[in-house]
């Protein structure tokens, strides 16, 4: 195997924390922001691994003090929950958890990524609510979007910058 040693794993560093530990101690109404986008891709994925799995552990226990809700935040979703991704790749093996457990637990993932098409059926599936900003007609005619009007797709090719469409199980259609 091919080992790590990037310096976020260097121990006694001046501000170092064991990031499960940091997690651990997460209670109601706290934000965590872990900002990988500086780092490699191989140790995005570990850390992204990490928290999946210690929230996952968190809400399993059951314990007292732990927020009632989690939501994760994940940016470029793609990267880790397409399906190009080999079926045993951990990573995709703990959203997959997340997707299909989480909402029983109280763990949320929120998702974004570029092209709905490229992420995997089984993250799709599992998915309560999307979000659309504008995409273009290609993107729409693969057949994640088939359940979409042809009005809809219409107007999300013609969203401007900061306008959404919004489907949810709580309503009855689609909102702008």
């Amino acid at each position: 195997g091919q080992s790590i040693s990037d310096h976020i794993f260097q121990p006694n560093q001046k501000g170092c924390a064991n990031l499960s530990d940091e997690i651990e101690q997460l209670q109601g109404n706290d934000i965590f922001v872990i900002d990988i986008a500086n780092m490699t891709e191989s140790i995005q994925s570990f850390i992204f691994g990490v928290v999946l799995q210690t929230v996952m552990k968190i809400k399993s226990e059951n314990k007292k003090d732990s927020p009632d809700r989690i939501v994760i935040f994940m940016d470029e979703l793609n990267k880790y929950a397409s399906k190009e991704i080999p079926k045993r790749s951990p990573i995709l093996q703990q959203i997959l958890d997340v997707t299909e457990r989480g909402r029983s637990l109280g763990v949320v993932l929120f998702g974004a990524e570029q092209f709905k098409s490229a992420i995997h059926d089984r993250v799709i599936g599992n998915c309560a609510n999307n979000v659309y900003g504008r995409s273009n007609s290609v993107e729409l005619s693969t057949r994640g979007y088939s359940y979409i009007s042809k009005s809809i797709k219409s107007l999300i090719t013609r969203l401007s910058p900061g306008e959404l469409i919004l489907q949810s199980p709580k309503f009855r259609q689609m909102m702008k």
